[in-house]
């Protein structure tokens, strides 16, 4: 059957392309093509060029005929065209009086003050202003088949699923029909009535929600697979286009033809393209848009008027990928697209990962809205989730299908899913897409296992080389919970160090579980980690090379996790810690010194998200794509005389961090966190403000890797804390790209802290000092040198400056690494 299929591809692919007549229009001064010039075919319908000036034409069984090219700025010109020629370059004269009225001064452009109209009516074109609530059904086709040239990606860790079938499988087909509703007051919702994917046992969650935006180009950034681009109608619109009105169309309501151009796209991730806005109230009837670079990316929008509510809805979207000729790189999936070999950023899946990309590949994504329901207002039920999926959505039988395909399934369509079933399993493309996203989390799965990576190889001043095993069991094993652990070994300290732990998922969907284990290790004096912190894997962990200062510690605890929804998530947990000793520190209370002590703690730990958007799965809630603000708290406190407690106190903490994304790719992040303890607190309960270096004297000597939220400058051991406060600033400036291979970053970093300690004399054995006088360092790094290698520059000033230079500046290397 599937040699059948691909038998009448090839005999059909012929037939078509016998049936077209190809073309392309450009300046006959210049040589330079002319975007979207009309065509007025022998029947009198009228097409567009591309972007390019190409277009083609049904011959209608016909050897020749006759056309009229036209250009606003241009002479009309008659041609003949013929089946008998492969391509035919049209030309058209400028007519230069006409050219003086088109490129007016901004101020008098007529077609600045028709964009002008249509941004300030989207409050009664665009539906989610104009209306107080909504609801329609849509069909999304998406597909990914071979085509004639490469195309690689390269993308962040939320959009691993979808990098590995572009680079890997070369081929995916899924088809979706989504609920969607919209309410002023409550927001928007979709529900995914029904999937289909192509050679996957289970969905691929992560690619159904590429199109979370139901969107469109009234918004000021409007998303293409999950990069976003200036909207061509925002409200800064002027900053990033420049605009020229094509022609009149005439029809039951006719449409300006508005030329739009990027003024800044090297700075400003922007389209180019036309838009029809009705003459009457200036909404959106149509859209094309294309990027041409290194591939060629095309975007057309169909609208549907509704006399019932004089608004234009959007009835069809069909974006297409595919290989193009070379020059810009263009982004989608939060990551670059290109052909062939583009500067790759470090990634620890890549090592894992020796598949050879093959050739040939375009994207084609569909949806088609339909049932609009204009006439109440749905009541959208606040479940934090942007997207739910139907428990019925992944066994909806062929009769659905029926009802609901908006789009032909059509033979070559089918041949794809047969091809894609084939793909699918010789290439184990389900078995790298769980690599990788196990990976994000660091662990490599292995049959049963996940192997914890952080475990294998660590080295630091006081345990001297550390080599160890470590993991858990995965769904493979059982659904219902895992066990896990880790055993590691110290050649300096000659200590064996272990852990054992046991989760039972109590509820899936929502991540509840019991948490059960026991700790045998050690930890840096003063460190403070908050149980629901997002997790993070380093290849090379920041700080641990030089830290000097460790407890030993047995610790017993048990918890209980939750997900209240799927913005915020919980943990509650019991622990006691026996503290084997921190060198010769001593700590004194009340009479008596404890080399030794036991903590026990009952404490509460909260992680919340508010904009980050999830999909709500039958299974679990998965992060689509994070948002700033998150908001991580934390409680301690301090049990004496429970389970030989020997200590009451309260320890706190919380961390506000927020990202500010630009088009033109630039950032600045804020870090915000503050601590606070009261009562009987151990040194080892403390805080630090995350210091990152040694006591040589020569710079050099102090080379190490720079983190994220550590002080470059601080010496360890220097400051100690019951009451922190500390403030991290970071502006990235827009890649600088010197060539597809060397694009470095420039980031400007300012750092501070605050802090003080009371009853420093219980605090034996040790020197430090507080940090009431408010400690301060600027930085500067230049990150993606080469391969996600760069190096970074701070120094220290303010109350704790230093006598001399180089006791206050550092100097070391950043690596920023992908999976």
């Amino acid at each position: 059957m599937r040699l059948v299929y691909t038998i009448l591809f090839v005999f059909s692919g012929i037939f078509v392309s016998a049936q077209q007549i190809p073309g392309k229009v450009i300046n006959a001064i210049t040589g330079e093509p002319l975007a979207y010039a009309k065509i007025i075919l022998p029947d009198g319908s009228q097409k567009l060029s591309n972007l390019d000036g190409s277009f083609q034409i049904n011959a209608q069984n016909k050897e020749d005929l006759k056309i009229t090219i036209s250009y606003l700025g241009f002479y009309n010109r008659d041609f003949e065209i013929s089946t008998k020629k492969k391509i035919t370059v049209f030309q058209l004269y400028p007519d230069y009086e006409k050219l003086s009225t088109v490129y007016l001064s901004s101020s008098k452009n007529p077609a600045n003050r028709v964009i002008q109209k249509a941004i300030a009516n989207r409050i009664i074109n665009d539906p989610k202003k104009a209306l107080n609530g909504f609801e329609y059904t849509s069909y999304s086709k998406f597909i990914i088949d071979n085509d004639e040239n490469p195309i690689e990606l390269t993308t962040d860790t939320t959009n691993t699923e979808i990098a590995t079938i572009v680079n890997v499988a070369r081929a995916y087909l899924s088809e979706k029909v989504t609920k969607y509703s919209y309410s002023k007051k409550q927001g928007e919702k979709e529900e995914v009535l029904g999937l289909e994917t192509a050679g996957f046992e289970e969905p691929i969650y992560e690619v159904i929600s590429l199109d979370i935006y139901p969107t469109s180009f009234y918004e000021n950034k409007y998303p293409i697979f999950q990069t976003e681009y200036a909207g061509p109608l925002a409200e800064n619109a002027f900053k990033n286009y420049e605009y020229r009105i094509l022609d009149t169309v005439n029809s039951d309501r006719p449409a300006y033809l508005i030329y739009f151009k990027p003024k800044r796209e090297k700075r400003i991730a922007s389209l180019e393209g036309v838009i029809y806005l009705d003459t009457l109230n200036f909404g959106i009837q149509k859209t094309e848009a294309r990027l041409i670079g290194q591939i060629d990316l095309e975007i057309k929008e169909n609208y549907q008027f509704e006399n019932s509510k004089n608004v234009w809805l959007l009835k069809k979207r069909d974006i297409k990928i595919k290989p193009g000729s070379g020059g810009k790189d263009i982004s989608v999936f939060g990551g670059s697209i290109s052909l062939g070999t583009i500067q790759r950023r470090l990634s620890i899946s890549s090592i894992f990962n020796k598949d050879t990309i093959q050739q040939n590949l375009y994207l084609d994504a569909t949806t088609v809205n339909y049932d609009y329901n204009l006439d109440s207002v749905p009541k959208v039920k606040n479940t934090s989730a942007k997207i739910k999926v139907n428990p019925k959505a992944n066994n909806r039988d062929s009769n659905f299908w029926i009802d609901n395909r908006k789009e032909p399934f059509t033979s070559k369509d089918e041949a794809t899913a047969n091809y894609v079933d084939s793909i699918i399993n010789t290439k184990n493309i389900a078995r790298k897409i769980e690599v990788k996203k196990t990976m994000a989390n660091g662990y490599y799965p292995l049959g049963v296992w996940d192997l914890q990576l952080n475990k294998l190889f660590k080295f630091n001043n006081y345990e001297g080389i550390r080599l160890g095993f470590g993991g858990k069991t995965n769904d493979h094993f059982s659904k219902r919970f895992s066990v896990g652990g880790y055993y590691v070994y110290g050649f300096k300290d000659k200590k064996s160090k272990y852990n054992i732990d046991a989760n039972i998922y109590l509820n899936r969907p929502t991540q509840t579980s019991l948490i059960l284990g026991y700790t045998n290790d050690m930890a840096e004096v003063a460190s403070f980690n908050y149980l629901k912190a997002p997790p993070k894997f380093y290849l090379l962990e920041p700080r641990f090379v030089n830290i000097n200062f460790f407890y030993y510690y047995r610790e017993y605890y048990a918890g209980l996790e939750h997900r209240i929804n799927p913005q915020l998530s919980s943990e509650i947990r019991f622990s006691k810690t026996e503290v084997l000793g921190a060198k010769d520190y001593v700590f004194a209370y009340e009479g008596e010194t404890y080399p030794e002590y036991n903590i026990s703690t009952i404490g509460v730990s909260l992680t919340w998200e508010p904009f980050s958007e999830y999909l709500k799965t039958p299974e679990k809630s998965i992060l689509i794509e994070g948002h700033s603000p998150r908001f991580t708290f934390q409680f301690d406190k301090g049990l004496s005389g429970v389970a030989d407690g020997d200590f009451d106190f309260i320890r706190t903490g919380l961390k506000f961090e927020y990202e500010l994304k630009r088009l033109d790719l630039s950032k600045t992040e804020v870090i915000v966190e503050g601590n606070y303890a009261t009562g009987a607190l151990p040194l080892t309960h403390t805080f630090h403000a995350f210091p990152n270096s040694s006591r040589q004297e020569a710079i050099l000597k102090r080379f190490s890797i720079a983190g994220k939220t550590s002080f470059e400058t601080m010496y360890y051991n220097e400051f100690y804390s019951d009451r922190l406060a500390m403030l991290h600033l970071r502006h990235t400036l827009p890649p600088i790209k010197f060539s597809n291979f060397f694009k470095p970053e420039i980031v400007l970093i300012s750092r501070h802290a605050i802090g003080d300690i009371d009853n420093m004399d219980r605090h034996q054995n040790i020197t430090f000092n507080s940090l009431e006088h408010g400690y301060s360092e600027a930085g500067l790094e230049v990150n993606n040198i080469i391969s996600g290698f760069g190096l970074s520059t701070a120094y220290r000033y303010g109350a704790y400056n230093l006598p001399g230079f180089n006791r206050n500046f550092a100097f070391k290397f950043t690596l920023n690494i992908k999976f």
